[in-house]
């Protein structure tokens, strides 16, 4: 089956499905913050959107990429999100490169936000869909961020069905300019495991659907059954 890697300034038209890739950081955070009860996440195309979000509906919390900043709650890092409790929250994120990704693919038919913490179960999904071709959205370094493809080839194997070895895929990304960029602090709102943290194949059992709820992007969480080896 024939999948389509492209960069958010390549993207042209609407896709049938699109799955929006960003394993460092924004959709690593918002697996985490799924897993810490969150129950909707909203995608803001700004700063002062999401604040005004925030501010216009009682009991939201907003986050955001870089350092802790007024008036937001939490920051893009795995690492700093995963003690957290978000129970019954519904959360605003705006970040650099994820969120921009999946608001500008947020009119095609079936939208999913991935990176390797929920990989499998993506895969699944669309497996389950039967999808058809899928346009994967590599949002870092304008479509060259090798995590990112490297995620997205690796989930585009799995969907072939068979077992498939995430080492070199794992590989390319610890080894990748945005992880060296995080090990070595360049990026700010940063935790010491956060290169780790986006690292883990299949963390959790769900996959993360985009979909229009009246003016807005909305992400859920999806739990995807896991397929007996026998039946793969």
């Amino acid at each position: 089956m024939e999948h389509r890697l492209v960069g958010i300034p390549e993207l042209t038209g609407v896709p049938r499905v699109a799955v929006v890739i960003d394993v460092m950081r924004a959709f690593t955070v918002a697996a985490w913050a799924f897993s810490r009860g969150v129950e909707r996440i909203v995608l803001a195309s700004s700063e002062s959107e999401a604040l005004a979000l925030k501010e216009s509906h009682s009991g939201w919390l907003a986050l955001k990429d870089g350092a802790p900043a007024a008036g937001f709650d939490a920051v893009n890092s795995p690492g700093l999100l995963r003690s957290r409790d978000f129970a019954g929250r519904t959360l605003v994120q705006k970040t650099t490169a994820g969120t921009v990704g999946a608001l500008a693919v947020a009119n095609a038919p079936l939208v999913l936000c991935a990176s390797f913490v929920v990989a499998g179960p993506t895969a699944r999904f669309l497996r389950t869909r039967d999808a058809g071709p899928v346009t994967f959205v590599v949002t870092g370094e304008g479509g060259r961020a090798d995590e990112d493809r490297a995620c997205a080839e690796y989930i585009g194997r799995c969907m072939a069905g068979g077992d498939v070895d995430p080492a070199p895929y794992l590989h390319r990304a610890r080894t990748s300019r945005a992880a060296a960029d995080l090990a070595g602090g360049l990026r700010s709102g940063y935790h010491p495991d956060d290169v780790d943290l986006c690292l883990e194949i299949d963390r959790f059992s769900f996959a993360m659907t985009a979909r229009q709820e009246e003016s807005l992007t909305v992400l859920r969480p999806v739990a995807v059954p896991t397929i007996p080896s026998g039946l793969r």
